[in-house]
């Protein structure tokens, strides 16, 4: 009995929302909503660009990746050798190595840094790219299937039909239009 109650009042008050809602597109104020359900995961999972875009991406770090490590060895052996060489030298000129070497590795470390800045920012420019063009995608399915609102998927509180969703033909189409995007690192042709 207290769930028929918690159910009629539950559907009381959706009423209470919708219906006023109703009332006002059917005086002309406001559109009735149709809506449209898009996973935004899945698209960013998915889209052959994005996919070939990471791909080129992990290529770079792993490039750089490789660079960094006989640089860091490079450092290491340096440190070493500068270890060896205290016991030889006197302070002041220990002290200026010492310092030359500490330099070298704030120098390594803003690069890896900076590298790695450039690389997010050109992975967000893909995803931008692509952004825009799901979204030129979405702006036509409207005009085709007559829907005025685009939900995502992960924002729904509760699941939505497969008919409202429209993930499967932005994918076909961004997949089309955009295959892939070339991704160059800034100084790199």
């Amino acid at each position: 009995m207290l769930r028929l109650s918690r159910f009629l009042a539950l559907c009381i008050a959706v009423a209470a929302m919708v219906l006023p809602g109703i009332a006002l597109a059917q005086a002309g104020k406001i559109p009735p909503a149709v809506i449209a359900v898009i996973d935004a995961q899945r698209i960013n999972r998915d889209a052959q660009a994005l996919k070939a875009a990471r791909q080129q991406l992990e290529q770079f770090r792993f490039n750089f990746q490789s660079e960094i490590v006989k640089e860091e060895e490079k450092l290491r052996q340096e440190d070493q050798e500068l270890a060896r060489q205290r016991a030889v030298l006197t302070p002041e000129v220990f002290e200026q190595r010492r310092q030359a070497f500490q330099n070298k590795v704030i120098e390594l470390q803003k690069r890896i840094q900076e590298r790695s800045q450039s690389l997010d920012k050109m992975l967000a420019g893909v995803r931008d790219q692509v952004t825009q063009e799901v979204v030129s995608i979405m702006k036509q399915l409207s005009t085709e299937r007559g829907f005025n609102m685009v939900l995502d998927r992960a924002q729904l509180q509760m699941p939505a039909s497969d008919q409202f969703d429209i993930t499967n033909e932005v994918l076909k189409r961004l997949d089309q239009r955009l295959p892939s995007v070339k991704v160059t690192l800034p100084g790199n042709p």
